[in-house]
């Protein structure tokens, strides 16, 4: 949320004038990292003790007791009675510490041009209540819209606005985080929108804007199936294809926040006209929407990508043939994408229904049929099928992680 300024750095909401801050002291910026370290552990595991905690984070346990002191005291972990383990031999029994995810919530958005999807979460992302809204095809409705579906579910849920610490936007295209850009986005037609101010000027809270797949990327390292994964992929299935990465345990999001924006790399010469512009964008190939297009045109009637999975179950030669090309393009920029990058694991998570068909079993074989040896034995791919909460889960882990930097530098 900070640019380096000068000797000092800019601290202020998205969008928004920052205010100059003087750099802190070293020995402030090594307890600063230590307090984030300790929380984020805390978000993303069981209860712990406190030698187990100091060991993982690799300071001592007098150091971890001085950290957990404060973070107890301000309410936000608490010391877990319930989960005593009596020591071997004579001593005190170990007290496991525990986050207090009820301390604060988040609310996460997801933007798209048919809807917004609103969930609020506790700090460890688990849905309290969640919201689906008409699509606006204006930035201030979007904001509006945000707004009203925040006081609803604040509503049905009981909770006060002052314990809402955050708002995390996802849309499909570029974003630049740190102003709160969205700099273009196909889908909805935006260019150079200050999406996060606007949010903000409508709320009053903390607005942090992303891409769709970083947040997926950043919800599933916090929350889900990768948290123990230092170097891993994303890729989403959705109406169109996104595509996220950590590299050594932090989102990678390139010089210009583009990294990761796999669908539109060109699959075919002179192609179909991609919404980029472009031509022969994967999107335009592998995508649920660009599937229905090309299953309309080729004289089936179908509605999802589940109906086009059984006509070829049954046979039918324009579905076989419409999701093997398909299924073998992504597979091919997956493939590239695990030997330029070398990953742990490369999770593809399918909200369009696709599960276990036609189409990812030519995505997996056309994968393993074209990388090196050594990476079919040292990379997993992992097939995920998710809901349509998924994405906007995925922002308020945004809003989250904001949080606790902000929490942390205070």
């Amino acid at each position: 949320m900070s640019t380096l300024t000068g000797s000092g750095r800019a601290r202020g909401l998205p969008g928004l004038a920052p205010e100059i801050v003087p750099d802190p002291p070293q020995e402030n910026r090594a307890s600063r990292t230590s307090t984030q370290a300790l929380l984020e552990l805390l978000l993303s595991g069981a209860p712990s003790s406190r030698s187990a905690l100091a060991t993982a984070l690799g300071i001592s346990r007098a150091r971890l007791t001085e950290l957990s002191r404060e973070l107890i005291e301000e309410g936000l972990i608490s010391e877990r009675a319930d989960a005593l383990q009596p020591r071997k031999g004579k001593g005190r029994p170990f007290v496991n510490l525990s986050l207090n995810a009820g301390y604060g919530f988040c609310l996460g958005a997801s933007v798209t041009d048919s809807r917004v999807h609103l969930v609020l979460t506790d700090l460890r992302g688990e849905v309290q209540a969640e919201q689906t809204l008409p699509a606006s095809d204006r930035p201030e409705g979007l904001a509006t819209a945000v707004e009203e579906g925040l006081s609803a579910l604040l509503l049905e849920t009981g909770l006060p606005r002052k314990r809402v610490l955050g708002i995390g936007l996802a849309i499909s295209g570029f974003v630049d985080r740190g102003r709160g850009l969205c700099l273009h986005s196909a889908n909805l037609g935006w260019y150079d929108v200050p999406l996060a101010a606007l949010v903000t000027g409508a709320t009053g809270l903390p607005t942090v804007l992303e891409n769709d797949a970083n947040a997926a990327a950043s919800s599933e390292k916090l929350f889900g199936v990768a948290r123990d994964a230092r170097n891993f992929a994303l890729v989403t299935l959705g109406a169109s294809i996104g595509g996220a990465h950590y590299v050594g345990g932090q989102l990678y999001r390139g010089s210009h926040g583009g990294a990761g924006e796999i669908a539109h790399v060109t699959a075919e010469l002179g192609g179909l006209p991609c919404l980029c512009g472009k031509r022969g964008c994967l999107d335009t190939i592998a995508s649920k929407t660009a599937l229905l297009q090309l299953a309309g045109q080729a004289g089936l009637e179908v509605t999802s990508v589940g109906d086009l999975e059984r006509l070829a179950v049954y046979g039918d030669a324009r579905a076989l043939q419409i999701l093997k090309r398909g299924g073998q393009a992504l597979g091919l920029v997956i493939a590239t994408l695990v030997q330029s990058n070398d990953p742990d694991l490369v999770l593809i998570a399918d909200s369009s229904g696709f599960e276990h068909g036609l189409f990812l079993t030519e995505v997996r074989h056309t994968i393993e049929n074209n990388i090196l040896p050594r990476f079919l034995r040292t990379t997993r791919i992992e097939i995920h099928s998710v809901q349509d909460g998924f994405w906007a889960r995925g922002a308020a882990s945004m809003a989250t992680q904001a949080w606790l930097s902000s929490f942390v530098s205070a």
